[in-house]
Order: C-alpha cells, then structure tokens, then sequence
C-alpha cells in the first residue's frame, strides 16, 4: 500500500526539460552580451539583455529556481528531460514534522517506505 505524498502548504512545480532549456537561453544570452561589450556593438548587446529575459521567464515557468533534485545521475535527468517529467517539491516555508519528512527522503530518495 503506497501512501500519497505529504502536502502541507504550498508546492512548487518544476519541470526538468524547461530549467535546462532556460538554463541555455541563459548562457547563450551571456555570451551574447559578452560578444557585443568585446566588439562594442550595443545591437549585440541588447539582444543578449532581451535573451537573457526571456531565459529568466523559461526559468521561472520550469521551477528552475526550486529544482533541488540534486545528487540524481545524469542519465537520471536526462530520462526526466526526455519524458517530459514533472516534480512537486514544498515551499521553504512550510513546516513539516520529523515523521513527515522521514517518510518523504525514504520515498524520494531511498525508493522505499520508513
């Protein structure tokens, strides 16, 4: 019997395939900007700013400021990228028991029931 996951107070959603699409919009909007101060071209320069924006906008759309899966293999993440997966983590200000969050590290984490 599987128990449904612990939700007290807000979640997030993140979205793997978006935080690393933002993640190179984002770069790619860096080196952009970099380009345009090294050749000076303030054309080069104010599209890497508008790319940068609109890498901030994917980042916030896919979770990316609250994707903490860390310690995952990269084929790990590279399966959710290509499966489209999506994860709901708590907000940081919600308050949990011990109990609670035992429960939830061995069900994520550990792949089996505390």
């Amino acid at each position: 019997m599987s128990e449904p996951p612990v939700r007290h107070g807000r979640t997030h959603t993140v979205r793997p395939r978006w935080t690393w699409i933002a993640l190179v919009v984002m770069v790619a909007a860096l080196v952009l900007i970099g380009a345009g101060i090294i050749v000076p071209s303030w054309a080069w320069a104010v599209s890497g700013l508008v790319l940068l924006l609109v890498g901030g906008g994917l980042a916030l759309y896919g979770g990316f400021f609250y994707d903490v899966q860390g310690g995952g293999s990269a084929s790990d993440q590279l399966r959710d990228v290509v499966q489209d997966n999506e994860h709901e983590f708590p907000d940081p200000t919600t308050k949990r028991t011990e109990d609670e969050v035992k429960r939830d590290v061995h069900r994520r984490w550990l792949g089996r029931r505390a």
